[in-house]
């Protein structure tokens, strides 16, 4: 029996030899030919997929060039805007304006640029792609200047018919802002119509880090402790030498009433 299965094998073997010897020139041939097309086959499906690279980025940079115009267009049409109607753009970032003007100081002259931006309106839903509505905020660049010792923008109510601010009737003090860098710093006061003047520095409410990213930051009245509040002269943001220099934008500015919930 183990004779009989040994024969067998080599008779396998010996038919397989004489099919290579007899076909070997045939499946050599076949053999280089399907790794051809193998290769061709592959270089297609590399060339398709450097195809669609190319496509998705001309789309890309396609897009990339219309929201440029589209940005561009409104940024103009933002900038006549603000030139031709600062009142109304003052109301949309100071809702209690309240006929109160801008003023603005720098020692030395220079020291400070204030200006609305389209660059620093607050994201939303409606500027999510950067070119909706005609988003609006308020940049203030500080330290133009060497040597400077300090200066600021703000809002007063002394040219109005009271000649002051009512604030009494809210609780706090709220405004959104955003570092370009991370790590500027500012001061927001209030000043009577005594001429008492509370500062608050921003590093004590708010970190860096969360600076960059844009925040929203509340004061509670009660820490500018001694004003009177029923006869406020005037609201800013201001810097000085330790502050150094930097940009920040800023948005919803505003005074808060007391919340009704219980």
């Amino acid at each position: 029996m183990m004779a009989m299965r040994q024969n067998e094998t080599n008779l396998d073997e010996t038919q397989e030899m004489i099919e290579r010897r007899v076909l070997g020139g045939h499946l050599l041939v076949r053999g280089e030919n399907e790794n051809q097309e193998r290769v061709s086959s592959f270089k297609k499906r590399c060339d398709q997929v450097l195809t669609s690279v190319k496509w998705v980025k001309e789309v890309t940079s396609a897009l990339s060039s219309i929201k440029a115009i589209i940005a561009s267009a409104f940024g103009m049409g933002l900038f006549v805007f603000s030139t031709t109607s600062q009142v109304n753009l003052l109301s949309e970032l100071f809702p209690q304006i309240s006929g109160g003007k801008q003023f603005s100081w720098s020692d030395p002259d220079g020291t400070i640029k204030a200006g609305f931006d389209s660059g620093c309106a607050r994201p939303t839903w409606r500027n999510a792609f950067g070119f909706l509505g005609v988003p609006s905020g308020f940049r203030l660049q500080y330290g133009l200047v060497p040597n400077w010792r300090g200066g600021g923008w703000g809002v007063h109510w002394a040219g109005t018919t009271t000649q002051h601010f009512d604030a009494s009737g809210f609780n706090a003090l709220r405004v959104w802002v955003r570092g370009a860098n991370g790590d500027e710093a500012f001061e927001i006061g209030l000043k009577d119509t005594k001429g008492k003047e509370v500062k608050i520095e921003s590093k004590d409410r708010v970190a860096a880090d969360a600076l960059k990213g844009g925040v929203e930051m509340t004061i509670p009245l009660s820490e500018f402790q001694g004003l009177n509040l029923n006869s406020l002269n005037n609201i800013s943001i201001s810097f000085n030498e330790s502050h150094g220099s930097g940009s920040l934008c800023f948005n919803n500015l505003s005074f808060e009433k007391p919340s009704l919930r219980i």
